[in-house]
């Protein structure tokens, strides 16, 4: 099972390293999210006090390799009434499109992976955050490297 490793940074110094795992396995490639998808969670941003974005990816390895400089965001996601959480970590496209890469934690990631509906429900839980913006608290996480005026 490939693993991709971020580090967090935030502005008060904190450092935290997560793992994620390739999210590949579950769709056959990776999954292609629209570039509507990010316009909708946009609006949600503006609209709920749940959602928040932050700049705190530092570094981001897999198989010892770095892919820091590519356009990340880290969908860091907690389900108010089932107490779960869930990471979804996606690479934005150049069409502004983006890519399921990994997910996590753990238990999400080996709970998908013995589901025949993992596909649908990952599907499901990225739909919803935009849908049901009350079930949820989310922080869309960002690399430091983007200056304001990005």
């Amino acid at each position: 099972m490939k693993k991709w490793e971020i580090s967090l940074k935030t502005d008060d110094n904190i450092h935290k390293k997560i793992e994620l795992f390739d999210a590949k396995r579950y769709f056959d490639g990776y999954l292609k999210i629209k570039r509507t998808y990010f316009n909708s969670l946009l609006k949600t941003i503006k609209t709920s006090k749940n959602y928040k974005v932050i700049k705190a990816i530092d570094k981001i390895k897999s198989d010892d390799q770095e892919w820091t400089l590519n356009p990340w965001i880290l969908l860091i996601i907690k389900d108010n009434e089932k107490e779960k959480s869930f990471w979804f970590l996606i690479k934005r496209e150049k069409d502004l499109s983006g890519l399921l890469v990994a997910i996590g934690p753990k238990e999400f990631s080996d709970y998908n992976y013995n589901n025949s509906e993992s596909k649908r429900e990952i599907m499901r839980i990225i739909n919803y955050i935009i849908a049901y913006m009350n079930k949820f608290n989310c922080m869309v996480v960002l690399p430091i490297y983007i200056n304001k005026n990005s």
